[in-house]
């Protein structure tokens, strides 16, 4: 449950986003002068308790922000949070549905009877085979 009284007033999600952006600038600060923080130390810097802690490191864990490594402090396993190296080149996926749109297929007005071996037969079918012809042309 989130105690500090700063959080509390506003929508829960704003809550999470903010609380997320304070524990990254205290795990980036961390990161920078000692390597990182020990998530019981950024639990009590931020007045949280472990089960909203494993939570919000989860998150920006998926989010690939910040990273988890296993270690033994004050004679107990926990774990030090390190903010993620900012040198990773950014992901961007695009996907085009262009070349699915084209197949004449979707728009022929025989698809319903269309069948290996029988009238309407793909393997015969001159427009489906222009269209892999033109494909594979631009694929060379």
């Amino acid at each position: 449950m989130l105690r500090n009284p700063q959080f509390g007033g506003g929508s829960q999600i704003k809550s999470y986003q903010s609380l997320e952006e304070r524990a990254l600038e205290i795990i980036r600060d961390a990161t920078k002068r000692s390597g990182g923080i020990v998530q019981s130390e950024l639990w009590r810097i931020l007045d949280i308790d472990s089960r909203d802690g494993g939570k919000l490191v989860t998150r920006l864990m998926r989010k690939g922000l910040l990273l988890r490594e296993a270690t033994t402090h004050r004679g107990r396993k926990t774990y030090i949070l390190r903010y993620a190296d900012d040198s990773r080149a950014p992901v961007s996926v695009s996907v085009s549905l262009n070349p699915v749109l084209e197949v004449p297929c979707f728009t022929c007005r025989h698809i319903g009877r269309c069948g290996i071996g029988g009238y309407y037969d793909p393997t015969r079918c001159p427009l489906l085979t222009r269209y892999l012809l033109i494909m594979d042309s631009r694929r060379a």
